[in-house]
């Protein structure tokens, strides 16, 4: 099937796209870097701003989209028309996941994305449902945020979003659904604003049952801080219970992803740069184990600070640990690549202090790196082992040595970001309180 209506595909060289990529990504951080520092945006409105970031969102989204696939007719490239489409078009023929065709998505994923090809059978229509669902997620911060962030965090959080190269390449230009889960878990942080647990639990489980199993990574952190966890809990269960019990009982091999992607590896993370720098293959159980380790310093954070907190701090706890849990993968976890920062992209913007010039500085190099890295290690080094980028460097080509700076870059960057959220949720009484004092300001300044 053609992927455009109005004419002939062009399909890039993987260079060609690695140069878009560092295009994108320079351009978007310019950008970034000049409206985030805008006072005039400081200064409108709180109803206003919300409109003009919204706005902003989707005129880039769409504008990129209808630029890049209907009026340049480039190609999509990835998941989408590899795994998405085909996946799509096998449940739309009767055929059933697992069974009748490799899945390493949940269960649901193929019939999710099933939805808008059956309307329009081309990788487009999957990559525009999810840029419409990306959407709903600065409504969503909009709608609850203010209840435990300051002004000033919200709105250069949302400032640093929607002129993220992350959203815009990973979602716009390659359509994955890993934004999804992140709608769905701001969705379930908006529904315990209105003590609504089981719904908010739902919510974190359909994005398991409908998505991937990479959310099940953020149900600690939910579980502990929630007062009423219980009530949560089973919200979460239901989803899962219902999808997989259905598979399990129509003999659907639903671990089959788990045994063929469990030993995979890729670059990126802290794993593959020790392994490169140290020219030793080490036990994936090792890199398990600190993963693990990882996670269980976060949780164990944000539980302590969560002890007779208020609703807003568990709120602010809840977002911060999404921020701390999402950079500990993509830091600590053997196969990680950028787009799961889309996991928690939102309260990854809110780390960043709008008045440090370094903050900002460094968040935008992240952002162009995150574009770039991936594309680099498989288009000039066709995804080159750690082992073998150690046997490149050891011979000194170049190509390894720009890879190697590529690695510690953005691994220093993702440091960097996780030292900071640990920090947001240890302090976030404090935060809390500077929340309602802004709070407080700005409807007496509207009023």
């Amino acid at each position: 099937m053609p992927y455009s209506p109005l004419g002939e595909n062009c399909h890039l060289t993987g260079q060609q796209t690695f140069i878009a990529r560092g295009v994108l990504g320079i351009a978007t951080a310019a950008i970034s870097v000049f409206a985030v520092s805008n006072g005039w945006l400081r200064r409108l409105p709180s109803t206003r701003f919300d409109r003009l970031a919204s706005s902003a969102f989707l005129f880039s989204r769409l504008g990129l989209y209808f630029v890049v696939f209907l009026a340049a007719h480039i190609a999509p490239r990835g998941d989408v028309p590899s795994y998405y489409l085909p996946e799509a078009a096998s449940v739309l023929h009767g055929l059933l996941p697992y069974r009748d065709f490799y899945s390493s998505y949940a269960p649901l994923h193929p019939y999710l994305d099933a939805i808008p090809a059956s309307l329009w059978h081309s990788p487009l229509s999957i990559i525009l449902f999810a840029i419409l669902a990306e959407s709903l997620l600065l409504p969503l911060w909009f709608r609850f945020g203010r209840r435990f962030l300051t002004e000033a965090e919200l709105r250069s959080g949302a400032i640093l979003y929607v002129t993220s190269a992350v959203s815009l390449q990973f979602v716009t230009i390659d359509g994955q659904d890993t934004v999804m889960i992140a709608v769905l878990l701001t969705l379930s942080l908006l529904l315990l604003t209105v003590r609504r647990e089981v719904l908010s639990g739902i919510s974190v489980g359909a994005s398991i049952a409908a998505i991937k199993f990479l959310p099940v990574l953020f149900v600690p952190a939910f579980f502990f801080v929630i007062p009423r966890r219980w009530r949560w809990a089973l919200g979460f269960l239901l989803p899962i219970a219902a999808v997989y019990g259905v598979a399990i009982g129509i003999h659907l091999p639903i671990l089959e992803p788990v045994y063929k992607e469990g030993s995979i590896r890729s670059a990126g993370n802290l794993p593959y740069l020790i392994e490169t720098l140290c020219g030793i293959s080490l036990p994936s159980s090792l890199w398990d184990g600190l993963l693990i380790a990882a996670f269980v310093i976060i949780v164990s954070v944000a539980v302590h600070t969560a002890r007779s907190a208020t609703p807003a701090t568990r709120l602010r706890i809840l977002a911060f640990s999404i921020a701390a849990i999402t950079l500990a993968l993509l830091l600590f976890s053997k196969k990680s690549w950028p787009p799961y920062l889309m996991l928690g992209l939102f309260p990854i913007c809110l780390l960043i202090d709008e008045t440090s010039r370094l903050h900002i500085s460094l968040f935008a190099v992240l952002n162009v790196f995150a574009v770039l890295e991936h594309s680099y290690w498989a288009t000039f080094l066709h995804q080159l082992s750690s082992l073998e980028l150690h046997q490149g460097l050891s011979s000194l080509q170049s190509n390894c040595f720009v890879l190697l700076a590529l690695q510690i870059t953005i691994l220093g960057c993702y440091g960097w970001l996780l030292t900071l959220s640990l920090r947001q949720i240890g302090g976030a009484p404090q935060y809390s309180r500077q929340a309602y004092d802004s709070k407080s300001d700005m409807v007496a300044i509207e009023v």
